[in-house]
């Protein structure tokens, strides 16, 4: 065998090893391509589920207004309410300052002021209810 052949079976052997070295490296780092893509899926998922959801379009709190007695329901949701109307539960609930129970339209903020009638022979009224165009049915509301 001459030189040049033993030269050359020497080049194509190291060729072939560094083509082998080559693709197990080119391998190993799909691999963690691979890893490193799924963990930042996983990483938006935990980021998009940690987002608080976006406010309901008609939401309600009832808050305390001029006395132990006298409330405010408040739309703190994104959008008005429409032909919203309290239930008067037999009368124990009223309009403040000769308002009414009722609003054709109340945008988000606005309120209706209303009062509690109270006596000793009558049960505490713990909630009320609530109910406006797509609400379905009266919705129970807890009174602060």
């Amino acid at each position: 065998m001459a030189w040049e052949n033993v030269a050359t079976l020497g080049i194509a052997l190291a060729a072939f090893v560094v083509s082998v070295v080559s693709a197990v490296q080119s391998k190993r780092s799909a691999d963690a391509s691979k890893r490193s893509a799924d963990a930042a899926e996983r990483q938006a998922a935990a980021a998009e589920a940690a987002l608080p959801p976006p406010p309901p379009p008609v939401a309600w709190k009832v808050v305390h207004y001029r006395g132990e007695e006298s409330f405010l329901l408040r739309n703190v949701g994104s959008e008005p309410a429409l032909d919203v109307e309290v239930h008067t539960d037999g009368g124990r609930l009223r309009p403040t300052d000769d308002g009414k129970l009722k609003a054709s339209e109340l945008k988000p903020g606005g309120v209706i002021p209303f009062w509690m009638v109270t006596a000793d022979q009558l049960p505490d009224i713990h909630e009320i209810k609530v109910r406006w165009r797509g609400s379905g049915d009266w919705v129970a509301l807890p009174l602060p």
